[in-house]
């Protein structure tokens, strides 16, 4: 589902905080609000052992308890305005319905369009962590959704730093650059990207409060200012005596 324009009715909200929105009724059970996550991030559907062992992948679980747990997601997303399931019965695989999207795929339509300012409303859906306060989550690291996820938030971020500092519009590119910490706090590109969006707006106790941050997040870490890049260290002493260096691909490169 691409989740252009036309909103589906229910929407699966990830990048921060789950959510369910638009559903009929609150989730009775919270691993049947895991089971309609794990489906909206995998849309082709997916069968009845698969999600099982994604769900609990460390024990295996009775056929009434995954039974039971997909009746609750049914019933607590209710129907759609054409009076089908919004989680349709399906025999041994569940797939979500088209009237349900998430605010990834939305973020996913407006990254790929060309303006800048659609950018700026896909870095607006991001409240937080990805995925924050889903219980049953290990599939997320382990079949590579997490990181999918935060590479095209970064990816984004960068993409929109680097037309505003293009542009001498340093603040806006310094808040695209904050959701992206928002989503991952600890890739060093995005920093390197701050230095640029201080730099942009002129801003020397920016440009060192965004290399203090850094070394603060490395120290958090457990890896101390020593594992720094070095282009990141080169590239902040630069700008801090005043060298504006010629090519800006820092920003946008490892």
């Amino acid at each position: 589902m691409a989740y252009p324009e036309s909103r589906p009715e229910v929407v699966v909200a990830v990048l921060g905080p789950v959510e369910v929105r638009g559903a009929a009724q609150p989730f009775s059970r919270p691993a049947a609000r895991d089971l309609v996550v794990y489906l909206a991030l995998h849309r082709p559907g997916a069968r009845n052992d698969v999600w099982a062992a994604a769900l609990w992948p460390d024990r295996a679980v009775a056929a009434s308890t995954l039974h039971s747990t997909a009746s609750v997601a049914r019933r607590s997303l209710g129907r759609s305005a054409s009076g089908d399931d919004h989680l349709p019965r399906s025999g041994r695989q569940l797939r979500l319905a088209e009237s349900v999207g998430t605010d990834l795929e939305r973020f996913t339509h407006l990254s790929g369009d060309p303006d800048p300012a659609r950018w700026v409303e896909a870095m607006r859906l991001i409240r937080g962590r990805p995925l924050d306060g889903v219980g049953l989550a290990d599939w997320a690291v382990l079949d590579g959704t997490q990181a999918a996820v935060e590479t095209a938030v970064v990816d984004l971020a960068l993409r929109g730093a680097a037309h505003f500092v293009d542009r001498g519009l340093g603040e806006e590119a310094e808040w695209m650059i904050r959701q992206g910490l928002r989503v991952t706090p600890y890739d060093e590109r995005l920093y390197r990207a701050l230095l640029w969006a201080a730099e942009a707006k002129g801003d020397r106790v920016g440009l060192r409060s965004a290399m203090a941050e850094l070394l603060c997040v490395a120290g958090e870490g457990g890896a101390g200012p020593g594992s720094i890049h070095p282009r990141t260290v080169a590239l902040y002493r630069d700008l801090a005596r005043g060298e504006v260096p010629a090519a800006r691909g820092d920003l946008i490169r490892l």
